[in-house]
């Protein structure tokens, strides 16, 4: 045996040990052949087994140090173990054995220098090399300064080991994430031979990403191993190789394998929905398909596809198309495949056993938006078949085309787009061709003209007034107790968020618009006048004149022990309308007799302002609009208003529109519902309204409770079927759609307050609720889903037993 020698390349022998005979003697053999001039390079008992190292990232410590673990071990002994690191920091740690080691684990700890950037890559490398000399694989491991998550890369299929066969394609998916976003993610294939491959990405980056790649495996690599290793690099150009995977080649004629196929469908399936199915099988795969049957066994509807079985593995997403009317009807799907050598099966479980998805076929058809975001509103507009949604972190309109389920350019508006209403023409509900948009993350309103452009444009923005309210006091000094007036300033945000249009003029059928007033409730913030933080208003604007009003009728009234007179000015912006007074602290009023008097509103402060979220829908006929107070508490309040009533004369500046409910019968709605509004709705000429709580509570225009509906408490909305007219309709339209926390929506008798239909949908509606008729007679829903928009097309032949 011999012991290595630190720093130095000689041997030195060490103590003399017995050995058996006959080893003695190979060794005189040995030396004799020595001496005849014959040269021994590689003798019988030469050490060839290489060492083994990995490194890895050590304990948690301080942001100033790097951490690793490494182990090394050997056969016979170890000589020597380095580690060296190269991106962020340079350094290298070096250990050399001074006696005979087979095992080693050691952490390794090194200081960051001061000037080396936080969050930079450090890529770390150990190598191992034993006494004969062989040098290890070499181990890598990605740090960062400051002890941040490094860039990663892995390959996430095929899984190492899996078998590959020469001359087909190979499909391989990886991904990879980093914290200062990914620029490249590739691999480099090693062994049997090499390549590279890389996906670049340009701005905006993504933290992370995932992609599919085709690699064809030659026809001359058979019998061998390759080697697949991921690479990342993020936008600071930092490389960080990722864990190697490894396939084994063989020959197609060898293989007889056959294909592994893995299915996705939804446990509620629409007509028209989308099944997954992935089939691998290293010889390739020709055929791929699903089939849909009844619980009886008999086949109701089947498609594949056909490929020339080049590629290992085959994944299609097919659009189903079951010819289904009746929901909801439980069916069951499993795919199937054919690899290139004509063996066939189909999807499995891991024991083996055939795989049937039961799932239950439902009503309707999910689209997903196109970009993602989240929907606040949605609007149908006939004449073009489409229904525009507000899509609030997109700052557009998504544009989704009826006639064939698609969607369409979006149109771009102001920031974060919520609540969407149609500029009104006359008393039949026929609208111009603009929409108006409220912009809750500014102070105006979009105007889109949708004859511009393929799909609609912006054409104009309306800026909204600031609208400031005081309240004016009498309280004594607490200097000389005398009484003193106080005036104190409320400023409240002006940022829209529900939007209704209104218009005043005569109420006949057919009747003309005259001036069109907006109705809208804000978006609160923390921001806003103490004691109303985060709590929003209801005003309207009549476009037209460019004049303001800021609902208060509600509050009107004193509060014990207090007598708060009110005050509100508008300010002007953007030069639409002039700076005003719109509710005077005093005015002088003429009693009849020669005489004046004082007039002053007196309100009580806490009723002036609302919850978050106020919902605002109008209706159809444009003459009214109804409110609901959002906030996750009971005892919401709701309100009315009609455009064509017109202000209260009897002070020289009219100031209480009379349009609004009466503060008396606000608090009695409160007193006959206590409820959470989670959505509100209105029927075509506004004689019926509805608040979405707990149950759904129908209450005419003077806030009188009708009925309940036994509905269930969701964050989805409701609506009236668009001719549902009156306190009593005709029997099919006297119908209301409420959304449900189950992926149903519940259909009611607005009249008799009973259920009498449930249809069934894929997911739960989570925001608007819009119900319209199609010029073609077909009555259609829209709701927004955690996956989308949900349209469901519904027969209008719902009936009810009461008459």
């Amino acid at each position: 045996m011999f012991d290595f020698i630190a720093g130095r390349s000689s041997l030195r022998p060490t103590r003399r040990t017995a050995r058996p005979l006959a080893l003695v003697a190979v060794v005189a053999l040995t030396a004799l052949g020595a001496c005849s001039g014959d040269e021994v390079i590689d003798p019988p008992f030469r050490d060839t087994i290489v060492p083994r190292v990995q490194v890895a990232k050590g304990n948690t410590v301080a942001d100033t140090m790097l951490s690793m673990t490494v182990n090394a071990t050997d056969n016979i002994g170890l000589k020597r173990v380095r580690v060296l690191l190269a991106g962020g920091i340079s350094a290298t740690y070096d250990t050399v054995m001074t006696s005979a080691v087979t095992s080693l684990t050691v952490n390794v700890n090194i200081r960051v220098p001061n000037n080396a950037p936080l969050g930079a890559t450090v890529n770390a490398r150990a190598v191992a090399i034993d006494g004969a000399g062989n040098v290890s694989d070499t181990s890598r491991v990605a740090l960062t300064v400051g002890n941040l998550e490094p860039p990663q890369a892995v390959v996430t299929s095929p899984v190492t080991g899996s078998p590959v066969v020469s001359g087909k394609s190979l499909v391989i998916s990886f991904s990879g994430k980093a914290r200062y976003k990914v620029r490249t993610l590739g691999y480099e294939i090693t062994g049997a031979y090499n390549v590279k491959d890389s996906a670049s990405f340009g701005n905006p980056l993504k933290d992370s990403v995932a992609v599919l790649d085709t690699l064809v495996v030659p026809d001359t690599v058979k019998g061998q191993i390759i080697t697949v290793t991921p690479f990342v690099t993020d936008s600071l150009n930092q490389r960080v190789l990722g864990t190697a995977v490894q396939y084994a080649v063989q020959s197609p004629a060898n293989a007889t394998t056959v294909p592994i196929v893995r299915t996705g469908v939804a446990s509620r399936l629409e007509v028209q929905d989308t099944i997954f199915v992935e089939a691998t099988d290293p010889v390739g795969i020709s055929v791929l398909g699903y089939e849909v049957r009844g619980l009886t066994g008999q086949l109701i509807v089947a498609d594949s596809v056909t490929s020339t079985g080049g590629f290992s593995t085959l994944v299609r997403t097919f659009r189903s198309r079951v010819p289904v009317t009746v929901f909801p009807t439980l069916v069951t799907v499993t795919g199937f495949a054919r690899n290139a050598n004509g063996r066939r099966d189909v999807a499995r479980f891991t024991s083996g056993a055939l795989r049937l998805d039961t799932v239950s076929v439902v009503a309707g058809y999910t689209s997903p938006l196109p970009s993602g975001g989240q929907v606040a509103d949605a609007f149908y507009f006939p004449r073009t078949d489409r229904i525009y949604l507000s899509n609030i972190e997109r700052n557009w309109l998504e544009v989704y085309n009826l006639a064939d389920s698609t969607f369409r350019t979006p149109i771009a508006v102001g920031s974060r787009p919520w609540g969407i209403a149609p500029w009104p023409r006359n008393r039949d509900g026929v609208m111009a061709d603009t929409l108006l948009v409220a912009n809750s993350g500014g102070t105006n309103l979009s105007y889109v003209d949708l004859r511009t452009g393929t799909t609609g444009r912006e054409v104009f923005r309306y800026a909204l007034p600031n609208i400031v309210a005081y309240s004016i006091t009498t309280v004594r000094s607490e200097a000389t107790d005398a009484p003193m007036t106080q005036r104190t300033v409320y400023d409240f945000s002006d940022r829209p968020q529900y939007i209704a249009a209104t218009c005043d003029g005569a109420n006949t059928p057919g009747a003309p618009c005259k001036d069109v007033i907006a109705v809208y409730s804000t978006t609160p913030t923390p921001g806003q006048s103490v004691p109303f933080p985060n709590q929003g208003t209801i005003r309207w604007e009549n476009l037209t004149k460019r004049t303001s009003h800021f609902f208060f009728e509600q509050a009107i009234g004193q509060s014990v022990g207090r007598s708060d007179t009110l005050e509100i000015e508008r300010y002007a912006a953007g030069g639409f309308g002039k700076d005003s007074i719109l509710l005077p602290y005093k005015q002088r009023v003429s009693n009849g007799n020669g005489g004046f008097f004082d007039y002053s509103i007196v309100v009580r402060l806490d009723r002036l302002a609302f919850r978050d979220t106020t919902f605002v829908r109008g209706s159809g006929n444009f003459r009214r609009a109804v409110f609901g107070e959002g906030g996750a508490v009971l005892g919401s309040r709701a309100m009315t208003y009609d455009a064509t009533m017109g202000f209260d004369s009897t002070p020289p500046v009219p100031v209480i529109d009379k349009g609004i409910s009466r503060p008396i019968d606000v608090s009695d709605f409160v007193a006959n519902t206590f409820s959470r509004v989670q959505g509100v709705g209105i029927n075509f000429d506004g004689e019926l309204n509805a608040v979405k709580g707990d149950s759904t509570y129908l209450f005419d225009r003077t806030l009188r409770l009708q009925g309940i509906l036994q509905s269930r408490p969701s964050g989805g909305g409701l609506d009236f079927h668009p001719l549902n007219t009156g306190a009593n309709s005709t029997l099919r339209t006297r119908l209301a759609f409420v959304a449900s926390s189950e992926p149903v929506i519940d259909v009611f008798d607005t009249y008799c307050y009973r259920k009498i239909a449930s249809i069934p949908i894929r997911d739960p509606i989570i925001g608007p609720v819009r119900a319209t008729t199609r010029p073609n007679g077909q009555l259609v829903l829209v709701g927004a889903t955690i996956r989308g928009v949900t349209v469901v097309a519904l027969p209008d032949n719902f009936t009810t037993t009461c008459q």
